[in-house]
């Protein structure tokens, strides 16, 4: 396979330069980011500094220099020009100040604290006309304490709210200092990581150039290393040299060989263990049929007619079931009827301990499966469940849909086992004593036909019973003749 083309040459002070011109703009975009950030930050603390500082001498100033004046205003006598003798320019320039500081502030509460002292300044305004149009000393003494500078008084009250006013200016100056803080620290960090991927990229470069040459021999030796831990994929190694690429075709066309050869001896053994797995099947039905035949002959003697008729006709479904056609795959329905036929068979054998049944839906039952999975769990239930219990003991046969899988299980409650017996089947060491094609002949033919996570599981309680379990994929399985193994 032809190696991908590689882009023009360029040399490497080029490259350098290109580098060089990438990251200087990116840092630069950073640090204007990051600088544009500190000086808006500033920005506003200048400004919510100078609010402050506004504040401050307003409040500092305000209320005494008032209460003062209008104190001595008070204790003069009444003239036609008492109006014009009110303090009115301390006010005019308290309600300056307070309209810049409504434009100043950036807190919502102190906008609103603004506008509610401007409010009391039009108020006080407009006590202080009426003080001055007022005759009689001790009313214009009782309207001074109550309205102006007494503790109900809106100089009073002006004073608390630009106190509570500058709280709030002081409290945003302090989170606007913490923000430049951290803005700060952020453009050092920024500034420390460009610098530093700045070198490395520079140190890359300058590899680079060396790696021209020994990277391609290395990729091609690691290549060798993959083929030779039966990683066959290829992915062509970036060169310009001649010989690496010839080197390199030949590597691959050397994979695909012994990928197929290695695809081939696979089949191989799959045919053979198919054979191996046919052999045990027929191996089974001798068995069977003298165990069953000799049933009948009792039977007969005992003249129970009745009971000859129902074993020789499960008996011949058994059977049909078991070679049909040949197939190694056939439908649920169909290993029911059989694992039913095995069934009746051996609870006219053992009538006076087995009963039996079996509950499995309609809609699973078209399922391709294996053929002769149940039986052999059956005939393990029967012998090491049942007959050493004591009294009569059931089979119980049930199928349910799991997500994109069918589980088929197999429970009894006979004499079950111990947790050591039990370890032992889980960890996949089976014991094949009298059951036939047996529990680990079963696992593996499904493993076979549908590869990980498929095959038995087990349940059991010692005295109370055992439970396999036997998981399928829903979508059914197809014979390794035709289309391999599902695995």
């Amino acid at each position: 396979m032809p190696s991908p083309s590689l882009p023009g040459p360029r040399t490497v002070q080029q490259q350098i330069r290109r580098l060089l011109i990438i990251l200087s703009a990116a840092m630069g975009v950073i640090i204007a980011v990051l600088t544009l950030m500190l000086v808006s930050i500033n920005h506003q603390y200048a400004g919510v500094l100078a609010c402050a500082n506004t504040a401050a001498d307003f409040n500092q100033e305000f209320k005494s220099n008032l209460d003062l004046e209008m104190y001595n205003h008070v204790i003069r006598p009444r003239t036609d020009h008492s109006v014009d003798d009110l303090p009115m320019e301390e006010l005019d320039n308290a309600e300056r100040v307070l309209n810049r500081l409504a434009t100043e502030t950036t807190l919502s509460d102190n906008r609103w604290r603004v506008r509610s002292m401007l409010d009391m300044c039009s108020n006080l305004r407009a006590y202080m006309i009426e003080i001055a149009n007022t005759d009689s000393y001790d009313l214009r003494m009782e309207l001074l304490e109550r309205n102006i500078r007494g503790e109900t008084g809106l100089t009073m009250l002006i004073e608390n709210y630009m106190h509570d006013f500058l709280g709030d200016e002081v409290r945003e100056l302090a989170r606007l200092r913490g923000e430049i803080s951290r803005q700060t620290t952020l453009l050092i960090v920024f500034t420390v990581i460009a610098m530093g991927v700045l070198f490395m990229a520079l140190l890359t470069y300058t590899l680079r150039v060396s790696r021209n040459i020994t990277g391609p021999i290395r990729a091609l030796t690691e290549k060798a290393e993959r083929f030779g831990a039966d990683d066959f994929a290829s992915v062509p190694v970036k060169t310009n040299i001649t010989e690496i690429r010839t080197l390199d075709r030949n590597f691959d066309k050397m994979a695909g060989r012994i990928s197929s050869l290695m695809e081939k001896q696979r089949q191989d053994q799959q045919s053979l263990h198919r054979a191996e797995l046919e052999l045990l099947q027929a191996q089974i039905n001798p068995h069977f049929l003298y165990n069953t035949l000799d049933s009948i002959v009792i039977l007969a003697e005992s003249q129970r007619e009745e009971d000859v008729i129902n074993m020789v006709t499960s008996l011949s479904t058994f059977f049909r079931n078991s070679l049909n056609r040949g197939e190694d795959v056939i439908s649920l329905r169909a290993e029911l009827i059989q694992a039913k036929s095995y069934l009746e068979i051996q609870q006219i054998r053992y009538s006076d301990i087995l009963n039996y049944s079996i509950s499995v839906p309609e809609e699973m039952q078209d399922t391709p499966v294996p053929k002769l999975i149940l039986q052999p769990l059956i005939e393990n239930a029967l012998y090491h469940g049942i007959k050493n219990r004591r009294g009569r003991g059931t089979i119980e046969i049930t199928g349910f849909t799991k997500d994109e899988d069918i589980c088929l299980q197999v429970r009894d409650n006979g004499a079950g086992m111990t947790e050591e017996q039990l370890a032992r089947l889980q960890s996949g060491s089976y014991e094949e004593h009298h059951s036939g094609l047996g529990l680990k002949n079963v696992h593996q033919r499904i493993r076979l036909y549908c590869g990980e996570p498929y095959g038995l599981s087990f349940e059991s309680e010692q005295g109370k019973g055992t439970t396999v379990t036997v998981l399928l994929p829903r979508r059914g399985v197809k014979a390794l003749d035709q289309e391999g193994a599902e695995a």
